[in-house]
């Protein structure tokens, strides 16, 4: 990393947050990461859902409206993509479904698999 042993601490710093910058921006999985590490509210960009949202957390938090509000504007593909990664739904059961119903689906199921993991802890 360093081309100087002569770099100053700040110098050194500089080049790590410079490389964990371009390294978040480019992985949205890990700026949500760290965004929820440091306690704040990821906001989710249109590029980004499908990759970053998490199904079983939103669905952990509660609020039915919020989980709608960030897989409901996401196009037929992307949440197909979202159920299969997260194996909330087979191809079988998307079949001849909207985008409405399979979001509606995702978080039924979601909020069934978190009440089921929390209930078996104790």
């Amino acid at each position: 990393m360093a081309e100087s042993t002569r770099l100053t601490p700040v110098e050194y710093l500089d080049r790590f947050f410079d490389e964990l910058r371009a390294e978040v921006r480019s992985n949205p999985k890990l700026a949500a990461r760290l965004v929820k590490a440091l306690g704040g509210e990821v906001v989710f960009e249109s590029d980004d859902k499908a990759e970053v949202a998490n199904p079983y957390s939103l669905a952990a938090q509660g609020s039915k409206a919020k989980f709608l509000s960030v897989f409901a504007s996401m196009k037929l593909p992307e949440i197909k993509k979202v159920l299969k990664e997260n194996n909330l739904a087979t191809r079988v059961d998307m079949n001849g479904k909207t985008a409405d119903q399979l979001v509606e689906m995702m978080f039924e199921r979601a909020s069934s698999k978190v009440s089921e993991r929390s209930s078996s802890i104790f």
